[in-house]
């Protein structure tokens, strides 16, 4: 597991309007709103030379209001598919990886708000899970992952990247401690959908895909799905990348390392998944 090291963090409320989130009341403290510029200056570089050394600035709540603002917007911009037996899967699927999730990592997981939409564009070979439990799937993966299980690869693997918290993690690399400290304290509405929308363009560093591959296979195997279907589905991956790789491929690992990583982890999850899989659908 990453690990996230312990830093102050100021907590953000939703705004109750809407599935928008906004940033919640002003933090500031009035004897420092009413303060020179110079002094409101010298305490935000204070505050960012202290979180300088963390991995992430962001609160769970932070990634929840962030994760929202992004998905908003860009579910207004596709076609979701409607209810059936499609979304019914993909619904089944991510509610057991959740509640694996639930078990294996409570601390973070029971505070997310999980959700998932199922996206209409069979060309694009892709699903994601944003900051605070948004999660999406594209119906271009769905012939990659082939059933049940093979979406479980998928979704596994992308739960565990909002698990470890690796949105917000590269967020605060990308940004910098002492800028994003400046927008949590005194940032308009503007510019914290400016962040939830930059979460869209970001990637993560390889370290942490192949993080999220290793929590991904444990929550499969809590939840009763079979990780040595990681390997079949990944292979296919690796074929469909021969050409233009997949979106999803695009800053991953290489295939073979990654299809290694997941050999060397069996023995380690699949008696987990043997313990498991008579207590599940």
């Amino acid at each position: 597991m990453v690990n996230h090291m312990e830093c102050k963090q100021r907590p953000i409320q939703a705004a109750t309007r809407s599935e928008v989130y906004t940033p919640g009341p002003d933090p500031i403290d009035p004897a420092i709103r009413g303060a020179p510029p110079e002094v409101v200056r010298a305490v935000l570089l204070t505050l960012a030379l202290v979180f300088t050394s963390c991995q992430n600035i962001f609160t769970l709540d932070d990634d929840k209001v962030l994760g929202a603002e992004a998905y908003v917007s860009l579910l207004s911009e596709e076609t979701l598919v409607p209810p059936g037996p499609t979304t019914a899967m993909v619904k089944g699927v991510t509610n057991r990886l959740v509640a694996a999730a639930r078990m294996v990592d409570p601390q973070v997981a029971n505070v997310f708000d999980w959700e998932v939409k199922v996206i209409q564009n069979d060309e694009v070979v892709n699903a994601f899970c944003l900051p605070g439990g948004k999660m999406a799937v594209y119906t271009g993966i769905l012939p990659v992952a082939g059933d049940d299980t093979g979406l479980a690869v998928v979704m596994g693997h992308e739960i565990a990247h909002a698990i470890e918290r690796h949105g917000t993690e590269a967020m605060t690399r990308q940004y910098g401690a002492e800028v994003l400290i400046q927008i949590i304290f005194e940032g308009t509405a503007q510019e914290w959908a400016g962040l939830g929308n930059s979460l869209l363009q970001l990637s993560y560093g390889r370290d942490a895909e192949l993080e999220a591959d290793r929590k991904g296979l444990l929550y499969m195997a809590r939840a009763g799905y079979d990780p040595r279907a990681a390997v079949t589905f990944w292979t296919r991956m690796a074929d469909l990348g021969s050409g233009a790789p997949p979106e999803i491929l695009s800053t991953h690992p290489s295939n073979a390392h990654r299809i290694n990583q997941i050999r060397s982890l069996l023995p380690e999850v699949v008696p987990i998944y043997e313990a498991n899989r008579a207590n599940t659908p």
